[in-house]
């Protein structure tokens, strides 16, 4: 998704939530068969699903990090929970 320009993080999905489901100047909430409101559709759209299987059928143990984005993944999972901050030196002293 990252190489499909379609990558939006934790905080880019709920401004969508809000902005194109809850708020919508479109009228009446978009929702799907079951009436639930989804924000999976992008990760679900036929384009990127194909790419997705189309990867997962070259990811090995040992290639895993260059044919995906773990790395990213980490840094995304540490920020969330107030690690891995640019700026911060974690190897300073604190007093407590």
């Amino acid at each position: 998704m990252k190489d499909m320009g379609l990558h939006e993080g934790c905080i880019e999905q709920i401004v969508r939530l809000y902005r194109d489901r809850l708020y919508t100047t479109e009228g009446s909430v978009p929702v799907d068969g079951e009436n639930r409101i989804r924000l999976d559709d992008w990760e679900m759209r036929d384009d990127v699903q194909k790419a997705v299987a189309q990867r997962m059928k070259i990811v090995t143990p040992e290639n895993v990090f260059t044919e995906t984005d773990v790395a990213g993944f980490k840094h995304d999972f540490l920020e969330a929970h107030g690690f891995d901050v640019e700026g911060i030196d974690y190897n300073a002293d604190v007093e407590i």
